[in-house]
């Protein structure tokens, strides 16, 4: 009777421990920033929808301008979810700018990371620092490494 009983219980602790794993994520913090689910690619991802749907475009060096991009054609001021599946080491992080040509507030999108822009703000450091970054990036670069993180809108 105590091992059914030991077994019961860990089988329960397993099922539990399954369920945990298997289930979806339902907060909102859940899709706000992540690790990329996709392997590295060596370039730079945005899209006009959230979760990484919609019109697409990728890079695999820097732009000035968001105006013109494959193979969506411009996602200038209209980028929703970002996704940086650059190569580990040199150069592998993206600086994000709110306006053309590398000016204005700028953002780093870490190496293997991707956000949903709708719940981040520039950081203050340059014009439209402090502005939300949904539809608000302009051109990017990539950087050995950048500290300027988006800020999380609590």
């Amino acid at each position: 009777m105590l091992i059914r009983k030991k077994y019961a219980a860990w089988a329960s602790a397993v099922a539990i421990t399954a369920l945990t794993f298997l289930t979806p994520a339902t907060s909102a913090g859940a899709a706000e920033a992540g690790a990329s689910v996709w392997p590295p690619d060596g370039s730079f991802h945005a899209w006009d929808g959230e979760n990484s749907d919609g019109a697409h475009c990728a890079w695999y060096g820097d732009d000035t301008d968001w105006s013109s991009c494959a193979p969506a054609g411009n996602l200038r001021n209209r980028a929703t979810s970002v996704e940086n599946s650059g190569y580990a080491g040199a150069y592998e992080d993206v600086l994000v700018y709110w306006d053309t040509g590398y000016r204005g507030a700028r953002a780093c999108i870490n190496n293997g990371s991707w956000y949903n822009l709708q719940y981040f703000r520039f950081p203050s450091n340059g014009a439209g620092g402090g502005e939300v970054m949904n539809n608000n990036i302009s051109s990017h670069h990539w950087t050995n490494s950048c500290s300027e993180n988006p800020v999380y809108i609590s």
